[in-house]
């Protein structure tokens, strides 16, 4: 299956000098859904077709929803709003932690806990808690016995998988980044229900209505993932933004 050009690009030139093709997302494998039988009906306004019973996305149609995506990031970025990135699925893992610490930002990428954004204040009191393990840890001089630094040592690793990404959060971010919107369904809800805006990809099998931004893709593979993150790294990173103007062009001043 052959989509008819490859020669499509963001529609409205450049955004951070950026430009994204219809030939760059094949290259990552952005196009590849999951199988048919998983898929969820309101994705068919994306789907291009399907091939050996695997759904293919019509990445014509991804392409300016990524672009409307950026603008987005862009203008949050702009404003100084913080971003949670979100992805549990352990090949994700390390990608979502580099962009959110190369952004300034915040991620989660082992286990989303039930409350996280919603019930903040009891998370705030985990990531106190976390910290003060770190400090009990690394202080020269300890009224704890060896056994109990070892328990206390195990805690910490044990919280700083799951809250590792957000200490250094002081409230509920600002935007949502999550890769997989149907495995993340917990976070979907919780920031539906505080009113925060969310940038998701969606495969065939996730419902594009709960998402404000939705970016039709391929949210399992590594080169696909990467790739989009990537795009908004570049969008999100400080010292390009000091030099953009509000149409999101590039300052040559």
């Amino acid at each position: 299956m052959v989509f008819p050009s490859t020669n499509q690009r963001l529609t409205g030139g450049y955004i951070m000098n950026l430009e994204i093709s219809l030939e760059d997302l094949l290259k990552n494998g952005s196009h590849f859904g999951h199988n048919k039988k998983r898929w969820n009906p309101k994705m068919e306004k994306f789907i291009y077709g399907e091939k050996n019973g695997t759904h293919i996305l019509d990445l014509r149609k991804s392409l300016p929803l990524i672009e409307n995506a950026l603008k987005f990031a862009l203008e949050c970025s702009k404003n100084k709003k913080k971003f949670l990135f979100v992805s549990t699925k352990k090949q994700h893992g390390e990608i979502v932690e580099n962009i959110a610490k190369e952004t300034g930002n915040y991620f989660v990428n082992f286990r989303w806990l039930g409350g996280m954004i919603t019930n903040w204040n009891t998370v705030k009191n985990s990531i106190n808690t976390l910290n003060n393990y770190e400090n009990i840890l690394n202080s020269e001089e300890t009224v704890f016995t060896k056994k109990e630094l070892s328990d206390i040592e195990k805690k910490k690793i044990r919280l700083e998988k799951t809250l590792g990404g957000i200490v250094e959060m002081k409230s509920t971010p600002d935007v949502l980044f999550i890769i997989d919107t149907n495995r993340e369904h917990i976070a979907v809800l919780e920031a539906k229900k505080l009113g925060i805006p969310i940038i998701g990809i969606v495969d065939t099998n996730c419902d594009p209505d709960l998402i404000d931004y939705p970016i039709p893709a391929n949210d399992d593979g590594v080169k696909s993932v990467q790739f989009i993150l990537d795009s908004f790294k570049k969008v999100l990173s400080s010292d390009t933004n000091e030099n953009t103007s509000d149409d999101g062009e590039k300052n040559n001043e």
